[in-house]
């Protein structure tokens, strides 16, 4: 009896290892054959279940985050396609994903009364009661899969068929394994072909919907994806603008308009972020606005990513319902590389298009302008020039490409260097042309600036003709020298009358003729003084030398002034102080004329000096530049910081307060007289409050 049961055995052990061999040379075989995922999973599949007697089966394969890669069914059941978020419930709740979590292979002996199974309607499994039996694939201790088998009835599989499933499985990990990479590489392949061939795509040209219907072309083919598009941000109206699409309706997409804030597309833009729905009707974040618009159908899966340059979102790019299986995290993940591809055309498309109008408003504005521009190069060569030059300056165009703006302008003009001439603030400077086949000098207002034009950084210089100023300008300061020498005269005599009068006049205490004759005495030398400025503002604006300079000391100059303008320091009841050191050096200088100087200052501090009474005149020596400080400081308003280089130009006042009188002669002619000793003269804020007007002197 013994020796029927070892014959028995050896029968079993027989056939066993013959079945090994056999599982063995097919799986050597599938490897052989080639590493396609597609085709090696099934014939694996199909092994399983002839050597097993199973009615069907399938595989499942995960990665690393135990997210399904590949899945597959046995021929009978291959129509029926398992749903991704099917997948997504076998492997958190199902009995495959119990075996790869657990790296453990088991039998389920009825289906219906064990809870890891899940039941599927769309399967011949999902009726009665049947047995299952599920072994992983393990490779260096990870299971990267598992093969089940499903056979109806109770009790249908045994430990023998287990340990038969996790040999097939055992040799079957590696091939699934390599075939899994294998996969993998080809789908970076076919990543790293589809992104360089978008970025091809985008140096190939700026025009932005040629780029976008080419790379949807690519993205739909990459995909195999039933519709794919396109939607920018409209700036003016805030809408999403479906500008591009590709696939099954894509007539009924473009030119779609939808708000921005609506549907799959609107989340995406708020959050800057990627998204994947398997099914977007059965979202719950967009159930209610999906099937609106052809874009988003209520039934699709959809991909999309967001459009975005430099953190500003531009819009979207879609792709809709995979015809073969779902979308992926991989697949996100090159749709936001696509999109980045896609935001950089578009921002580099628009710039081109900006930078071709600005180009075309600069020509326009350049050809039309009114004054003569001219381009010349770091070395003065003129580039080019505006019909205006032609027309002004006489040169025809090719006459001027071949000359500098040196030899345009007249000799001895000072033209700024080439290194002061910068981007942000314009040189202004006075200069002479004589136009050809002219004999006169035209005067111009040059206005000399860096700028960029055709990618190539010029020196613009723009011609503002004030020839007809000038000549005004110098038929008024004519006219005036002539009326101020008239002047001088009548205005002598009528001094000299008044104090013979004031001499003759008896000293009567109760009359007014006293008071009046020195209102009018010190209005007369005003007057007087006003004229003698005016004459000096002529001379020193046409280049004439000082004459009769004399050393003269600064307390004495300070002094004499004071003592004119002390009966309005008492009548308004403020303090004079001085601060002038008795060791100061004299200064060099024509005497009236800084006397001058100093009693304008004085005046302009007496008239601001309102709330805070009191003026103050300090002087000392600067060694090191051999000249003298003098500060006349007042303690009223102050001078805005805006208006500290304007108030030294002629005609040029600030109303401060309905007191405010004058021509705003006084500080042009200040600034002229303390110039022509080569000094210096500006205003500053007195640390106490108010007005500082700074002079500086030569020291004798």
């Amino acid at each position: 009896m013994r020796d029927n049961f070892d014959a028995i055995y050896e029968i079993k052990d027989s056939q066993r290892l013959q079945t090994l061999y056999t599982i063995n040379a097919l799986i050597k075989q599938i490897e052989a054959d080639g590493l396609e995922i597609q085709t090696v999973l099934p014939r694996i599949l199909e092994v399983a279940v002839q050597q097993l007697n199973a009615f069907d089966g399938s595989i499942i394969v995960v990665n690393e985050q135990m997210e399904v890669e590949h899945a597959w069914l046995t021929q009978r059941n291959r129509q029926k396609r398992t749903k991704p978020k099917q997948l997504e419930n076998i492997l958190s709740q199902g009995f495959a994903g119990w075996v790869i979590r657990n790296q453990q292979a088991d039998i389920i002996y009825n289906t219906q009364t064990d809870p890891r199974w899940l039941s599927n309607p769309a399967y011949a499994s999902s009726s009665g009661a049947w047995s299952v039996m599920c072994a992983p694939f393990m490779v260096q201790a990870r299971a990267i899969g598992a093969i089940t088998m499903h056979k109806p009835g109770v009790n249908q599989f045994n430990a023998d068929d287990l340990n038969l499933l996790s040999l097939i499985s055992s040799q079957a990990a590696s091939v699934i394994e390599n075939a899994r990479l294998f996969a993998e590489s080809q789908r970076q392949l076919r990543v790293t072909s589809l992104l360089n061939e978008a970025s091809k795509v985008i140096n190939a040209s700026l025009n932005t919907a040629e780029i976008m219907q080419q790379l949807l072309g690519q993205t739909q083919e990459f995909f195999n994806a039933e519709t794919v598009s396109i939607a920018l941000l409209e700036p003016t109206t805030g809408q999403l603008v479906y500008r591009s699409a590709a696939g099954v309706g894509y007539q009924n997409i473009i030119g779609l308009r939808v708000a921005a804030d609506q549907g799959a597309a609107g989340w995406v833009i708020r959050r800057h972020e990627p998204l994947l729905v398997p099914n977007v009707g059965q979202d719950a974040r967009f159930a209610d606005s999906a099937g609106d618009h052809p874009a988003e159908p209520a039934d699709r899966a959809m991909l999309c990513a967001p459009v975005q340059h430099k953190q500003s979102v531009l819009g979207v790019i879609q792709a809709l319902n995979p015809v073969a299986r779902g979308f992926d995290r991989h697949d996100m993940q090159v749709m936001v590389s696509l999109a980045n591809i896609a935001s950089s055309a578009i921002a580099n498309a628009r710039q081109f298009t900006q930078t071709q109008a600005a180009e075309k408003r600069y020509v326009s504005l350049f050809e039309d302008s009114v004054d003569p521009i001219i381009l010349t190069d770091e070395s003065g060569q003129i580039v080019e020039v505006n019909r205006r030059a032609v027309e002004l300056f006489g040169y025809a165009r090719q006459d001027f490409l071949g000359m500098t703006i040196y030899a345009l302008h007249a000799p001895g003009s000072q033209l700024p260097p080439v290194a002061a001439i910068q981007p942000d603030n314009a040189r202004v400077f006075i200069s002479q042309i004589m136009p050809k086949g002219s004999h006169e000098r035209l005067y111009f207002e040059v206005y000399a600036k860096r700028t960029r034009y055709a990618d190539n950084e010029l020196l613009q210089w723009i011609h503002h003709d004030i020839s007809r100023q000038v000549k005004l300008d110098e038929l008024r300061q004519d006219l005036t020298a002539m009326l101020v020498h008239d002047l001088q005269s009548p205005l002598g005599n009528v001094i000299s009358s008044l104090e013979l009068i004031r001499s003759e006049a008896p000293p009567d205490p109760d009359t007014m003729l006293a008071p009046m004759l020195d209102i009018a005495i010190r209005s007369s030398n005003h007057l007087q003084a006003l004229i003698k400025s005016l004459m000096d503002i002529s001379r020193l604006e046409a280049g004439h030398s000082l004459s009769k300079q004399a050393d003269v000391t600064v307390a004495a100059m300070v002094q004499a002034v004071y003592e004119i303008e002390e009966p309005n320091f008492e009548k308004r009841g403020i303090a004079f102080e001085t601060d002038i050191p008795t060791d100061l050096p004299e200064v060099r200088v024509e005497e009236g004329m800084i006397r001058r100087v100093l009693l304008n200052l004085l005046d302009n501090a007496l008239k601001y000096s309102l709330s805070n009474p009191l003026v103050h005149v300090s002087a000392r020596h600067l060694p090191d530049t051999g000249q003298v400080l003098i500060a006349v400081s007042d303690r009223g308003q102050g001078i805005p910081e805006a208006f500290r280089e304007k108030i030294f130009e002629k005609f040029q006042r600030i109303q401060t307060h309905a007191d405010s009188k004058g021509l705003g002669l006084g500080l042009a002619f200040c600034r002229l007289a303390v110039e022509a000793h080569n000094g210096r003269i500006w205003v500053d804020e007195n640390p106490d409050g108010g007005a500082r007007f700074n002079l500086t002197l030569p020291a004798a």
